[in-house]
């Protein structure tokens, strides 16, 4: 038999109680009566119902996450504003270079855009004199 599905675990056990009880309540298989089975057979759905209650959370959590993320990304964005506003520091310190930012010392001009060479226009129509 194949690996069975969360879809087909609750499916076939159904099946098998349901057979059992029909044709052969009395009988032992496996060294299992039908209540033994009954009963252990339990146990692979209470394990999904608990996989499905830590999924729920681990949604739950993900959210949780992605909020404290956005507001500690808003405080260092402040924590970096402040930084930069210190006399005692500012945007050309040791501590902001250390932080990951290009100090304004250490800052390249933009290149300038020199003009390209002028476009030449084009000849005059000649078919037109």
């Amino acid at each position: 038999m194949s690996k069975l599905s969360n879809k087909t675990v609750s499916q076939r056990r159904e099946q098998f109680l349901t057979s059992w009880r029909e044709f052969a309540p009395e009988a032992t298989f496996a060294q299992k009566s039908l209540a033994q089975y009954e009963a252990e057979s339990l146990k692979p759905l209470e394990i999904r119902g608990r996989i499905n209650t830590a999924r729920t959370q681990m949604g739950g959590m993900m959210l949780e996450r992605d909020k404290a993320d956005e507001a500690h990304s808003e405080m260092l964005t402040a924590i970096a504003n402040g930084i930069r506003a210190d006399p005692a520091y500012g945007p050309d310190s040791p501590l902001y270079r250390s932080l990951g930012f290009i100090p304004k010392s250490e800052r390249k001009r933009p290149a300038s855009r020199k003009a390209t060479a002028t476009a030449q226009k084009p000849a005059g129509n000649a078919d037109a004199a």
